[in-house]
């Protein structure tokens, strides 16, 4: 599946685009069913809420709540579901038409993961971009987002910034963890322009790593989960003996 010179001009404009019910319905849901499992499991690894510390979550691993998973990490290497969808031949004609390049590489060290919002103990995620702690020679990386059901507001569904990709941030705009400071001067023009990214079951976001976005809590009583990917075309490449050359990366 190769994009149109409009989508392409279009994606590089906003930073994201979505395409609705891109995956087989019958392989979403054995996705659905091995994250239930390994949830159910607490297969690892997996990261907890309480240990980031973000806003709304348990504040230590000991109070109620403190086990709650935020994130199933080295998805690809969990089942042969999540690597078959890693791997879909219609995702890498679209990341072969944004980085116009006919090689593409799935980072297994970054992202690689199933993000939960979990009911009553999940957090809200501040605004953020992705490269922020990534080491590659450029920041020309895309995440794929696979939605595995309904994400609205309600349970903590994406916002983006359209644009902000290309945006240059001054030191003080950005805490020490990297944080935009929404409450900067600079910030609020660009803040009015978010948007929530709604999605169904099997809807997938592509957006880029530099785009700024965050996410609220879930307030409702139902899960939600998604598949994370992030991926790179020829001539970008992770800076040697950085956390971004941790695990090797898989040539679509």
């Amino acid at each position: 599946m190769k994009l149109s010179a409009e989508e392409i001009q279009l994606f590089h404009e906003d930073g994201y685009l979505i395409r609705r019910q891109l995956i087989d319905m019958t392989l979403l849901n054995e996705i659905r069913n091995q994250t239930k499992q390994h949830l159910s499991m607490r297969l690892p690894p997996f990261e907890l809420e309480a240990t980031l510390g973000y806003p709304k979550a348990p504040q230590s691993v000991a109070e109620q709540g403190g086990d709650t998973i935020r994130r199933l990490l080295l998805a690809y290497s969990r089942d042969s579901a999540f690597r078959e969808w890693a791997k879909n031949r219609m995702v890498k004609g679209m990341l072969q038409s944004l980085f116009d390049s006919e090689a593409v590489y799935l980072v297994q060290s970054h992202h690689n993961c199933i993000m939960t919002k979990q009911p009553d103990y999940s957090s809200k995620t501040l605004w953020h971009r992705d490269i922020r702690y990534w080491q590659f020679a450029n920041d020309q990386l895309i995440n794929s987002w696979l939605a595995m059901g309904t994400e609205n507001n309600e349970n903590g569904c994406l916002k983006v910034i359209p644009g902000s990709h290309l945006w240059n941030t001054s030191e003080d705009m950005v805490d020490e963890q990297l944080f935009l400071q929404v409450e900067h001067p600079d910030a609020q023009p660009w803040l009015e322009q978010a948007i929530d990214v709604e999605l169904q079951a099997g809807d997938v976001l592509l957006f880029h790593a530099a785009l700024f976005h965050a996410a609220n809590n879930n307030v409702t009583d139902q899960g939600k989960f998604s598949l994370v990917y992030s991926y790179h075309g020829e001539g970008n490449h992770p800076l040697p003996n950085s956390k971004s050359t941790q695990f090797e990366e898989v040539c679509l």
